[in-house]
């Protein structure tokens, strides 16, 4: 099983950084490869349900845990050669900014197949994260998508 871990430190209080992670419908504005998410039924708390369509798949994630202002685990289904994945996104106050986590487990289908794959799967995840979280950091402290072509960087977490 991968363990993918990730984060980004915003210059923007907590608050505002969890009003643009908690609107789940939203994350097409800072993960490119959402074309469109919605959520059916409701849009926050344990149950919620947030569908996510890609150019080659459509995502299910199934809210598990919300604990409010401070963090959400979701468990997703239908990712192309993914068995189960889970994520938990949270934020914490680091002096003044806001540093937000991405923990994810990730069971990729195939069996021995699948775990041959990991280290591609756990490289490419790494850089895909690295620039969703970019891209959230970006949105957040400028107040709208980022809209530009090249590659941004994340700052990374300072202590």
């Amino acid at each position: 099983m991968l363990q993918l871990n990730a984060s980004v430190c915003i210059d923007a209080p907590v608050e505002k950084v969890w009003e643009v992670l908690s609107r789940l419908e939203a994350i097409q504005l800072w993960v490119r490869s959402i074309r469109h998410s919605y959520c059916p039924e409701r849009d926050r708390g344990v149950g919620a349900l947030r569908v996510c369509e890609l150019s080659g798949a459509t995502l299910h994630e199934t809210i598990t845990a919300w604990d409010e202002g401070r963090s959400f685990t979701y468990r997703g289904e239908g990712a192309p050669l993914m068995k189960r994945a889970t994520n938990t996104w949270s934020v914490e106050p680091s002096g003044g900014k806001t540093l937000v986590r991405s923990a994810a487990s990730v069971e990729l289908k195939g069996g021995i197949f699948g775990r041959l794959l990991e280290p591609l799967v756990a490289a490419m995840s790494a850089r895909l994260g690295a620039q969703s979280l970019a891209s959230l950091k970006y949105l957040v402290e400028q107040g709208h998508p980022y809209q530009g072509t090249e590659r941004l960087a994340a700052q990374p977490p300072s202590r």
